[in-house]
């Protein structure tokens, strides 16, 4: 079995402070946005073994961010971190389409990923990360898939774009995204 490993992507959440309703989208796992927001987060995963795994902050749904059930304008934050990369490009447009349905008007969508461009000879792609939180806990889960799949900052721009938000900022560091949009007033 062949891996492709990017360099470690060091992300510093230390002044990442948000307030309102916040969405984390595949959130199961370490749970690292409620980790780092705390109780007021609803995190959701399609996998509810994901979800058991996580830390017990928040509330936890298990549900399909391509078919989120809940009503429009519900958000004023939305994130995903380290989600995108585990969706086909067809679920990660309908998943942003669902992200903008369910924000609020200039609510934000803040999205962490890594660029993913390997060896089609690779069986396994590895994004190793050292994580920061805001009382300077470090942790370094390491997220992984086992198919092959192309995913870049532009790529993951436009689909933001074409799901009508306003990417403000957009951020390559290494093999690691950092994106923020905001769903704009019609």
């Amino acid at each position: 079995m062949e891996y492709h490993t990017i360099d470690k992507q060091y992300i510093n959440l230390q002044d990442f402070i948000i307030n309102g309703r916040i969405l984390d989208i595949g959130g199961g796992g370490e749970g690292i946005m409620a980790q780092c927001l705390g109780d007021g987060i609803v995190v959701i995963d399609k996998r509810k073994d994901e979800l058991e795994e996580a830390p017990e902050i928040g509330i936890k749904i298990v549900m399909d961010a391509c078919n989120l059930q809940f009503l429009d304008n519900t958000f004023d934050h939305i994130t995903c971190f380290y989600s995108l990369m585990y969706m086909s490009e067809a679920s990660v447009k309908k998943c942003l389409s669902e992200a903008y349905r369910a924000l609020k008007s200039g609510g934000c969508l803040w999205i962490w990923d890594a660029v993913m461009s390997y060896p089609a000879t690779a069986d396994v792609f590895l994004a190793p990360l050292d994580i920061c939180f805001v009382n300077g806990v470090h942790t370094t889960p390491t997220y992984g898939i086992s198919w092959h799949k192309e995913q870049s900052l532009e790529s993951i721009a436009q689909f933001c774009e074409a799901a009508g938000f306003d990417v403000k900022e957009k951020t390559l560091i290494n093999q690691g995204v950092f994106l923020k949009a905001v769903k704009v007033e019609l």
